[in-house]
Order: C-alpha cells, then structure tokens, then sequence
C-alpha cells in the first residue's frame, strides 16, 4: 500500500513540476544556509584562533574607545600621546611598547594607483614585535635600521597581488607623492589587514599623511615569566593617568579570542535566523501548495473514496506528498551548502587561511538529522490541507468541477 502512495506522490509532483520545484526552492535556501553555518561556523573560529596564535600569548593590544567597539578609534578619530604609551615601559613585566598609527593613502607603482594602508611605527619596536611572534617574519629583504628614513617594509598581498607586475626589493613607489624604497617584504601573515599594510618610521607617515602626531593603537609585549593579566591591570591604572583619551581597552589574547568568539556567535546566530526563517516560508509554501493540489484533485479524490479508499488512505497520501516536497528540498539543500561551504573553504586555503572547511560540527549524522527535519517539517505543514481531502464527502467530490 505505501508503493502504492509513493508511485501516486510522485505522479502528482510531475504533474505541476513548476510548482512543485517552487515550493522546493524554499525549503532548499534554508536548509543551504543552515548546512553552510554549520560547516563553516567551527572552521571560520579555528582560522581566528591560528591567526591569533601566530603572535603568541605575551602581547597586550591598546586602543580607544570601548573593549566591544574596537573600530571606535578610526571612527571618533581618537589618538594617545606616544608619551603616554611609553611610559608604560616603566612597568615591571613590560618588554617593549610599540605605538601605531594608520591611515589610508595613495599608492603608485609604475604608474598604477591603488589604495593601501599605511602603518607608521618605530623600526625597533615593530622588529621586537614581528621577529618574537610565531610565523611571522621577512620573505624578502631586511628590516630598516632605528631612525632609518625614505623605506618601506611591505604586507605580503601588497608586494605580490595589488599589482600587474610584483613589486620587488630595492625598487622605489610612491606614497602619497613620496618616493619610498622597498626595503622589505613581510611572509604571508593570513590577516588580510596586515597583508594588505605598509609599514613606514613614524617621521615618514606624518610626512606622507599630514596627520598631527599621536597613536591610534599599542602593542605591549610582555616579559617572560610575567602574568599578562597583572599587567594588564597595571597597564590600565598607568593610562587612567593620562587625560587625552578617556574611554580605552587594554586586550590580552584570551579577551580577544573571546570578543571574536561572541561576534562570530552573533553571526553564526543572525544566518541561523535567516535560514530558520526560509524553512518557515518554505513551510508555508509547501502547505500552499498541498492547498491548491487538494482543490485541483477534488474529483480525483471523490472517485477514490467512491471505490472504496478510507479517510486515513487519503490522509496518508497527501501527507506523504508534502513530506516528500520537504525530503527533496532537503536533500537539494544539503547538497548545495556542502558544495557551497567546499567552495569556500577552497577559496579561503587558495587565500591563506587554512582549515575553513570543517565537518567538526556537521557530520553524517547531522545531515541525516537535517533531512528527517525537512521530511517532518513538509509533513506538519501538509496536515491541515491532507485533513480537509479526507474529510470530503465522495457526492461533492464527484459532484465539483
């Protein structure tokens, strides 16, 4: 008897394929966006944390504005003074402190202008960052000497991809009308921001930007043997001192990790929504359409009750015709997130960032799960049109036109 209600389903669908594969495609967006979170929320967070990993355990970011807003120092403008921040060197624990300030600029290379970011910060104290930190050091060339002027250290993708032709050690491009020799190319980081960045002494960027001296953000790495949470908290009280930037945050990297955890948490749980809500529309369209077949098939029905088809026989046929639309939309969907995920995750290892790709969370089993939801979710929207066939008398069903 179930052959025989599969066999009929399947007729039905081909028979309106139009409308059956519409009220599919609903279903198939949110299931596509569910798989694409899952397999790739694990992964996006295992990329951060590596890429965090690189400049290892000992360093303290600083900048202006609130520990959840951290972009409020390049919107508000908001600079400290570098006295300020190296007086920070005078606590105990605190290795070096590297202030940093960044600007968007004009960049020319054999005549082709492009947009980079400029990074102006002492020589010594970015090669005590750089050369102390995991993974990150020169490709090409060698680091500016301290008090070195008229040179530029060069971000990976700044070097290799911004432009037709690679740009190579020794040779000169202009900066915002300045001409600069390449001193230096920096190995691939995996941070797009730091790839994409040029790095210049402090006299240089208030040449080439005209901006008033300051500093926008801090590292401070810390001594060995030294807890980084102490320091912080020392690094804190030492800056409450000072009275040109008011509202500040002083990161370690485990509160890093944590803010980008949380934001990705929100971003994961926004896309979740959108796809949560897609299945609901899908449902609805699904029980629209279940709707519009039982009107269309009302002789159909009445002819099948005439020769003897109960209630439950009816009842059972367009339940399984609604669970199948959701089953094939379900199906659909998780084939295309998992190619869409394997796309991007093939992208991001062409780009650098290795591992986005993951099954970590979204495995066998959680597909499977996910098509028995489709299949229960096409089900519960068809009981409502699959009751009102049952219910139909076999003289008004014969009777309809």
């Amino acid at each position: 008897m179930i052959k025989h209600y599969f066999i009929l389903t399947f007729k039905a669908l081909r028979h309106r394929p139009i409308r059956s594969w519409l009220t599919v495609a609903g279903v198939v967006i949110g299931v596509m966006l569910v798989v694409v979170i899952l397999s790739l929320g694990s992964g996006i967070k295992n990329v951060v944390n590596n890429l965090m990993a690189q400049f290892g355990s000992d360093y303290l970011i600083i900048f202006p504005g609130k520990e959840t807003n951290p972009f409020a120092s390049i919107m508000g403008m908001q600079k400290f003074r570098e006295s300020d921040l190296m007086d920070l060197e005078k606590i105990p624990g605190v290795k070096l402190v590297l202030p940093m300030d960044v600007a968007m600029v004009n960049l020319e290379y054999r005549g082709e202008k492009k947009t980079a970011r400029i990074q102006g910060g002492s020589w010594d104290g970015v090669i005590g960052l750089f050369e102390s930190s995991k993974g990150v050091k020169l490709d090409k060339g060698s680091w500016p000497k301290s008090g070195d002027n008229g040179v530029a250290v060069l971000g990976y993708l700044v070097a290799n991809q911004m432009f037709k032709n690679k740009i190579t050690v020794g040779e000169d491009i202009i900066i915002k009308a300045k001409r600069m020799r390449v001193a230096g190319i920096i190995s691939k980081i995996g941070a797009q921001d730091d790839d994409n960045s040029i790095y210049v002494s402090p006299s240089d960027f208030r040449m080439i930007t005209g901006l008033k001296p300051g500093a926008m953000t801090a590292f401070v790495k810390i001594k060995p043997g030294f807890d980084i949470n102490l320091v912080a908290l020392q690094v804190r009280s030492r800056l409450e001192r000072q009275e040109v930037v008011r509202e500040f945050a002083v990161l370690t990297p485990e509160t890093t990790e944590r803010l980008a955890g949380s934001v990705l948490s929100i971003i994961e749980l926004v896309f979740m929504a959108i796809g949560l809500i897609s299945l609901l529309v899908g449902a609805v369209g699904i029980m629209n359409s279940t709707y519009t077949s039982v009107l269309e098939r009302t002789k159909q029905i009445g002819i099948m009750k005439a020769i003897g088809a109960s209630d439950e026989a009816i009842l059972s046929l367009f339940l399984i015709e609604s669970g199948m639309i959701g089953l094939v939309g379900g199906f659909i969907g998780v084939l295309v997130g998992v190619l869409l995920s394997a796309m991007v995750g093939f992208a991001a290892d062409f780009a650098g960032y290795k591992g986005l790709f993951s099954f970590a969370v979204l495995d066998y089993f959680g597909l499977l799960a996910i098509l028995l939801f489709t299949f229960v979710v096409g089900i519960f929207s068809g009981i409502l049109p699959a009751r009102q066939a049952a219910r139909k008398s076999p003289m008004e069903a014969l009777r309809y036109e």
